[in-house]
């Protein structure tokens, strides 16, 4: 409920008053979009959408080749590379037992990643389409795809060009007025990028001449496109910037870069490569790259992911490199620059470490090479973790050579020449184990596999080692992440739908056993806003559990002598369990000035305490009946314990009164399963798979968040990110 009506009459007039200082900016950003309602109180969806913008997802996933009999992986899954993404769910595999995980994810969320851990270390990464059901199936035992992918540009060639060339045929192409330029179909030419002058190529092109003269010059090779160019790339500024996001981008002979360079998509130089002493220029390798004769690198490279050299691997004297993942050099490696590894360098000839070079390898870290001279400086640069150089054939530390840190070299036919320095801890050994990844698919050594506590997971995939109860924990929304859940307290009637009457943020936590079955579960929560004058409660409803699944719970802010408890402190008189978090939000929060809590962006903020919700089971429970489907958060309004309001379509639970069903605008109807909705299936809760900036006091979420309606006129097929902070999406004005 709302603030009294004197109040709403003067934000009103201050609304109407400042409404010229931000109409500008409204107007700029608003929903056009022909055909759609401008106000969510036109706005009508079909039956069956009910405001999500999240996914439920079934992953079926089977493993083949195991290390040994009977071995258990662990599964993790992420909602974007495990580099960069968030931890999401987990499970417990044993090869060829298949196994089913269900979790909850973003709509918007394309793809997920799965990191399947073996009991030695060894990882594999599969990227899988997001479904409603999907499947996976490992069959590597080392892992082969990229371990960091290339983010997508998020552009194209129909939306923000100036002027589109489309089929371009007639030669050079001077572009030195100020825009972005779009090259579509086919192009066949040189092209000339001038000051602040932008340029996508979405199509086929053959580039003879590429030339760059300002620091304000891109350009960008998109996804789809297919672009063949001889190696006069003239980057005459360092900082002009090139983006590769194609897949199929051949460069014919030799290159030389003098500006910036990032490649998320994948290269192929049939002769030299070169990174060249430029002012401040640097090459980012996102992607994959192949080069037919040399890398030389002369100023800055950073490689995340994939390089493979047919010659030379040379770092020259005043570059750095930095290696992430993988390179791979069939030629000699010849250093004479820093070099600092992180991941896997593979040398099929000679490594050479030459004189007043530095290379520094960090835990974890693998150079395998057939020969090695040492005149410089190989350093095991972590603090504790120990890195290897392994050498197949014939080693030679010459007297300038120096080896020191965390590092071991391992020659297993003996060191033949040695007039060099080991600095302790460096040592000749053999005794590191580095487990194959997604960047090193060599490995070295072996391990011995540690279950301290005897439950079938080894130590390295148990979050709880010492205990056989507890194995791993899974989450909603993320490991890191917070959901938002808005609601509006006058159902029956309608509300003005700014959903910010209770806020809540929540994040759960399940504690799962080997056999991955739910043990316990934290419901982290915070009440981030109260634009209402109700004293509303909360709690969930879980509808596949009944009370006696329910060992204990802990942690409840009781404090109304409105709610009955069971021993378990469940609520009593529920056939299914029911656990209330709060009867008031009042002891949870610390008001600022002003009327209501963080909805009027005038008032003082206020802060809120961090509550956890503690459930312990009777027996450990299966994962299909605590799934996030089966969570069914609701508030009670002003104390009356019997006025539910949830989410559209959740069953209210047996304290709820159903006389109020069908009166007011709500439309629901029971025998149909339907619940909470207008006629217009318009709902009184929302759900938000992030931690939402919500609208603030009086402003709807259709005039705060411009592609709302879209969306839901989609039936959630379009803008499934409407809620995200990008360009356009928002009117800041309208937001808490």
């Amino acid at each position: 409920m709302k603030t009294n009506l004197n109040l709403f009459l003067i934000g009103g007039l201050i609304l109407v008053l400042g409404t010229s200082s931000c109409r500008k900016e409204s107007a700029e950003t608003e929903n056009n979009d022909e055909g759609l309602p401008t106000s969510i109180y036109d706005l009508k969806v079909g039956d069956g959408f009910n405001f999500k913008s999240t996914r439920d997802v079934k992953l079926n996933i089977t493993i083949q080749n195991p290390n040994y009999a009977g071995e258990k992986f662990r599964i993790n899954v992420y909602d974007d590379f495990p580099t960069i993404g968030n931890l999401v769910s987990s499970a417990i595999a044993e090869a060829k037992q298949p196994v089913s995980v269900e979790f909850r994810i973003p709509t918007a969320v394309q793809y997920i990643y799965l990191e399947k851990v073996a009991s030695n270390g060894a990882r594999e990464i599969k990227k899988v389409t997001a479904a409603d059901l999907a499947t996976a199936e490992f069959n590597n035992t080392a892992l082969n795809v990229q371990l960091k992918g290339a983010p997508g540009s998020g552009l194209n060639c129909t939306t923000g060009c100036s002027t589109t060339y489309n089929n371009w045929n007639n030669g050079n192409l001077n572009l030195t007025t100020a825009g972005t330029y779009c090259l579509t179909g086919t192009f066949n030419g040189s092209i000339n990028i001038g000051a602040n002058v932008i340029v996508r190529i979405c199509g086929t092109a053959n580039i003879s001449t590429l030339t760059m003269n300002s620091s304000t010059s891109e350009l960008y090779f998109l996804e789809g496109s297919i672009v063949t160019a001889g190696g006069n790339f003239n980057m005459n500024n360092s900082q002009a910037t090139i983006y590769n996001y194609s897949d199929s981008l051949k460069i014919s002979g030799s290159l030389g870069l003098g500006g910036i360079v990032v490649n998320n998509g994948k290269m192929s130089v049939y002769g030299d490569l070169s990174v060249n002493n430029n002012g401040n220029n640097n090459f980012t390798n996102n992607g994959e790259i192949y080069v037919q004769n040399n890398l030389n690198n002369n100023k800055v490279l950073t490689n995340n992911n994939k390089i493979f050299i047919n010659g030379m691997l040379q770092p020259n004297g005043g570059s750095v490199t930095y290696n992430y993942c993988q390179i791979i050099s069939v030629g000699d490696y010849n250093n004479n620059s820093n070099f600092h590894n992180y991941g896997y360098i593979k040398c099929y000839s000679e490594t050479k470490i030459n004189g007043g070079s530095n290379l520094y390898n960090y835990d974890g870290a693998l150079l395998s090479t057939e020969d090695i001279i040492i005149n410089g400086t190989i350093n095991g640069a972590s603090s504790s973790g120990l890195a290897t150089v392994k050498v197949g054939d014939f080693t030679r530390i010459n007297g300038g050579g120096n080896l020191s840190g965390n590092l071991e070299l391992c020659d297993s036919s003996g060191i033949e020449v040695n007039n060099g320095t080991f600095n302790s801890p460096a040592v000749a050994s053999c005794s590191n184990y580095i487990a194959t990844n997604a960047c090193n698919p060599e490995g070295f050594g072996q391990t011995q596999i540690t279950d301290t506590d005897g439950d079938g997971v080894a130590d390295n995939l148990d979050d709880y080692p010492n205990d056989a109860t507890r194995a791993y924990d899974s989450y909603y929304p993320s490991n890191n992440t917070f959901a938002t859940l808005g609601y509006e307290d006058l159902w029956p009637s309608q509300g003005d739908y700014d959903f910010n009457d209770l806020v809540i943020n929540y994040r759960i936590k399940k504690v799962l056993n080997a056999s991955n079955n739910v043990v316990e579960m934290y419901t982290t929560y915070v009440v981030r806003a109260i634009g209402a004058t109700f004293d509303n409660g909360f709690g969930f409803q879980y509808d596949g559990l009944a009370p006696s699944d329910i060992a204990s719970v802990t942690g409840q802010s009781l404090s109304k002598s409105i709610v009955s408890l069971n021993s378990n402190n469940t609520e009593a008189g529920q056939n299914k369990a029911v656990v209330i978090f709060h009867d008031s939000p009042e002891p949870l929060i610390h008001r600022g000035a002003g009327s209501m809590f963080n909805t009027i962006k005038g008032n003082a903020a206020g802060t809120y305490d961090t509550a956890v919700v503690y459930m312990s089971f009777t027996t450990p429970l299966a994962g299909s009946k605590l799934t996030q489907a089966q969570m069914n958060p609701f508030i009670f309004v002003d104390g009356a314990r019997s006025k539910e309001v949830h989410l559209p379509d959740m069953v209210p639970t047996d304290k709820a009164d159903t006389q109020l069903f069908g009166t007011g605008q709500d439309n629901s109807n029971p025998g149909q399963s339907r619940y909470y909705k207008t006629a217009n299936n318009l709902p009184w809760a929302i759900e938000v798979p992030a931690s939402f900036a919500y609208p603030a006091e009086k402003e709807s979420i259709s005039d705060a968040y411009n592609y709302f309606i879209s969306w839901a006129s989609s039936g959630g097929a379009n803008y499934t990110n409407w809620y995200e902070n990008l360009s356009g999406y928002r009117n800041s004005n309208k937001i808490y």
